[in-house]
């Protein structure tokens, strides 16, 4: 989840906030279309059911095609933020990735009495330790049990390691999990630079394929459209952006189903589309309805 705006002391660019969560980008990472989310939020996203769209423009996204961003995170991390001991009193004002180490030792941190489980500030843990009536009781039947007299700053020490015993296994399994996220992220980016590779070594762009020509607004470019999905029929070629085609093959149904002399052509192409593993299941159901509205309208022209 993204960082709250309010723990940073400046205005935060509105390019750096993620539109799922609504704070500053925690980890960015980049989805095929363009847009940045922090890796958890969009995660989580993604991990819904039914889910393989983009939040932002509902363009088809799955996990294997986000990569982080190393230069948002690197901007992120260099932005000031006051310590999250704020409320409690600390006053410093440092660099988001000084942050985690200042926490560690922060006077103003909360940390939990190994004895009676109360949580004081870091600074006043001393003297909490001096009152704590579970450590008196414990010095008070150590008393009575034998000739050796403990010491309450004895007792507090013991209690101080256990504490620091405590908190480095917490740590530990803290590290341990960033490193698993870390390595998720790093298979992700290593999978998607293996897929461009082999994209690079055993496809070259087809000829046939304009990416600045405006497919669907003229007759000529409904066979175009069918041949090429045709060509590759099991394996649409990286540089053909999904969405962009089934718009071009959803104008050349609107505009030119009701021409005889394209009819077939438009039918054609649909039936290409519905036939190849290029779009989204809720884009070859809506090729599956136009095939069935031009079967319709054949039958009422022959009647």
């Amino acid at each position: 989840m993204g960082y709250g705006l309010n723990r940073f002391v400046t205005h935060v660019d509105q390019n750096l906030i993620c539109s799922i969560c609504a704070g500053v980008l925690e980890n960015a990472v980049i989805t095929p279309c363009g847009h940045s989310f922090c890796d958890e939020c969009l995660h989580i996203w993604l991990n819904r059911p039914n889910t393989t769209t983009c939040p932002s423009c509902r363009s088809d996204v799955s996990d294997h095609h986000v990569i982080p961003v190393l230069a948002l995170r690197g901007v992120v991390e260099g932005l000031t933020v006051h310590c999250d001991n704020e409320e409690n009193g600390c006053k410093m004002v440092l660099k988001l990735d000084k942050l985690k180490a200042h926490l560690q030792v922060c006077e103003f941190g909360l940390i939990e009495c190994g004895a009676c489980g109360k949580s004081v500030k870091r600074h006043e843990l001393p003297d909490h330790h001096s009152e704590c009536e579970i450590i008196k009781d414990l010095v008070a039947r150590h008393k009575k049990g034998t000739k050796e007299e403990p010491t309450i700053d004895g007792l507090t020490r013991q209690i101080a390691v256990l504490e620091l015993d405590l908190n480095k296994t917490k740590r530990s399994l803290m590290e341990s999990e960033g490193d698993v996220r870390r390595v998720k992220i790093e298979l992700r980016e290593l999978q998607f630079q293996l897929e461009m590779r082999m994209y690079d070594e055993n496809s070259e762009f087809d000829p046939d394929w304009d990416p600045d020509y405006n497919y669907g607004y003229s007759p000529a470019s409904i066979a175009q459209l069918a041949s090429l999905v045709m060509r590759y029929l099991l394996n649409k070629p990286y540089y053909v952006d999904r969405n962009r085609i089934f718009n071009a093959v959803k104008r050349c149904y609107d505009y030119y189903r009701g021409y005889a002399g394209y009819s077939q052509d438009v039918h054609m192409l649909l039936a290409t589309s519905y036939a190849s593993n290029w779009f989204t299941e809720n884009q070859r159901s809506n090729f599956d309805s136009w095939l069935r509205n031009l079967a319709r309208e054949r039958l009422l022209t022959s009647g």
